[in-house]
């Protein structure tokens, strides 16, 4: 069962043993029935396995009682036939000796026969005094009659204590009565085990009879309970869904004062619990329609009287403003003819500033000219530099190179005869090297001619700049003048033209107004027809309402 079927309140009154199995749920109820079933199958399996071992144990009584005890008696019988035609094959051994072997053997076989069977068979008299003493008897009859025969057929000695008769008339009576008591013995047994047989057949027949009773007593008691649980349970269900089923009637018909009754905490009972929550809520929820149908015919009363006059002040406000709309196009239209003349002077200005832009562009393009000129100058004057700077490195190598060939000049004079050529090429190397000294200091004369012109260059150049520099002054302080006057007239253009497409637009909106005006006064008439719904509605909800009981 759920958790949330514990809290279920039950609302009417009934016995604990039955409120517990109520409590329970549909699925353990039909369990409980299932398991009562299964224990009366259980029970009634039980009896009858019981009932079934001791029939089984009868029987085995019945097969180690008689009928092995009645085997036993075959055995005895058995024995005294296997005797007597023993001593029928004696009598022929006297015309035929080879039957002598097989008399005895037979007399022998069917002594122990019976010697065995009879002692086997005392083991199973199992207390019956009446079957003791008749095999008692018996066993009498036997040994007197087999000492009988022994001394008669065989001509053995009698034993000690037998007294055998001499007068054949009354050894034949004596035979005959030996014989005869062994067959009423015998005869005596057999019917004994019949009469004990049949007892005990009766007693097993009694318990199968219990037992069948019991069986079937059980079966009807266990169904009978489980129908009358069966009942019980399908009544108290019964009860449960015919009350909430009259519940749901009185909702359709729309009564929601009714309330199902609470039998029990089970899914059943959950549902009529929760089906009373519902119209409770349902019936609360009515009440709240019912105030906000009422709300909303007084609301739409109202609305009704606000829109009229809503569509009052618009159609004035739309006539004021097809009024307004006609002077706002005049002066529309006299803003857009100053804006025409304030951009025509506008463009005449853009102009000048064009022209003046221009001029300061090229004295801007020549100062950098100029600037360029300087900077290709000044590189010739380090270039010149550097060439003085070079000479200088090749006048010193000269000089060394003099001062080297003079000392290969020395030494070729102290070599004597072996540096004559060595001096001729040091001499040839000296005279090179005051060659290269000369020209490299006609060269240094020339350089230093080219960077005094190039200064005076770089000078001369530097004035120009200048004074195109002030020039480009001049033009960009002219440019800057008339493009604030551009910038001023343009504002004043822009001015103008915002002024023109406001007064544009405020006709343009006030004629807006006036549309505005008019949709207004349409959209009141669908209000209108929009109210007048809602009321129909409204009615129609408290009819509704109004046909439920709360």
């Amino acid at each position: 069962m759920s958790t949330g079927t514990n809290t279920v309140e039950v609302t009417v009154r009934r016995a604990a043993l039955v409120g517990w199995v109520a409590d329970r749920s549909v699925g353990t109820k039909n369990l409980i029935g299932v398991a009562l079933m299964a224990l009366v199958a259980i029970g009634v399996g039980i009896l009858s396995i019981t009932s079934m071992a001791q029939l089984n144990d009868r029987l085995g009584q019945l097969k180690s009682r008689h009928l092995e005890s009645v085997e036993q008696l075959v055995v005895i019988r058995q024995g005294v036939s296997e005797n007597y035609r023993g001593q029928s094959l004696f009598s022929w051994a006297a015309y035929d000796p080879s039957l002598a072997p097989r008399a005895d053997k037979a007399i022998t076989d069917g002594d122990a026969m019976i010697d065995e069977a009879v002692a086997r068979y005392r083991t199973r008299l199992a207390g019956s005094t009446t079957r003791e003493s008749a095999l008692n008897d018996f066993a009498k009859a036997w040994t007197d009659y087999s000492n009988l025969r022994d001394v008669v057929v065989f001509q053995k000695t009698a034993p000690a204590g037998v007294t055998v008769p001499t007068d054949p008339v009354a050894r034949n009576t004596l035979w005959q009565n030996l014989e005869a008591q062994m067959n009423t013995s015998l005869a005596k047994l057999q019917q004994q085990e019949i009469v004990e047989s049949d007892a005990m057949a009766a007693e097993a027949a009694g318990d199968y009879a219990t037992a069948r009773d019991w069986t079937i007593g059980s079966l009807l008691v266990g169904l009978g309970l489980a129908l009358l649980l069966a009942l019980a349970i399908a009544r108290r269900m019964h009860q449960q869904l015919r009350s909430v089923s009259d519940t749901l009637r009185g909702v359709a018909d729309g009564d929601l004062t009714l309330r199902a009754d609470v039998y029990a905490r089970d899914e059943l009972g959950a549902m009529a619990a929760a089906m009373n929550r519902a119209n409770e809520s349902v019936g609360r929820t009515v009440q709240t329609l019912a105030a906000a149908a009422g709300t909303l015919g007084a609301s739409t009363g109202r609305l009704t009287s606000v829109t009229t006059r809503i569509a009052d002040s618009a159609k004035a406000a739309a006539s004021r403003a097809n009024v307004v709309a006609g002077d706002a196009g005049t002066v529309s239209h006299n803003v857009q003819t100053v804006a025409a003349g304030s951009e025509e002077m506008g463009a005449s200005i853009r102009e000048i500033a064009q022209n003046a832009n221009n001029a300061a562009q090229v004295a801007s393009e020549a100062v950098g000219v100029a600037e360029s000129t300087n900077r290709t100058v000044s590189k010739l004057g380090d270039s010149s530099a550097e060439i003085g700077n070079v000479v200088k490195v090749i006048t010193s190598i000269a000089e060394q190179t003099n001062l080297l060939a003079l000392n290969a000049t020395i030494e070729a004079a102290r070599a004597g005869a072996a540096g004559k050529g060595f001096a001729v090429v040091a001499s040839e190397v000296k005279d090179l090297a005051q060659e290269t000294a000369r020209a490299t200091e006609d060269i240094s004369r020339r350089v230093e001619a080219i960077q005094s012109d190039t200064a005076n260059a770089v000078g001369a150049i530097g004035e120009i700049s200048r004074i195109i520099a002030r020039i480009n002054d001049y033009q960009l302080t002219i440019a800057s003048a008339v493009e604030e006057q551009t910038a001023t007239t343009s504002e004043m253009s822009r001015s103008v033209s915002d002024a023109a497409h406001g007064a544009a637009n405020i006709a343009g909106n006030i004629a807006g107004v006036a549309d505005a005006a008019d949709t207004t006064t349409a959209t009141l008439s669908e209000v209108d027809a929009t109210v007048a719904e809602l009321n129909g509605l409204a009615s129609d909800l408290q009819r509704a309402v109004g046909r439920f009981r709360i």
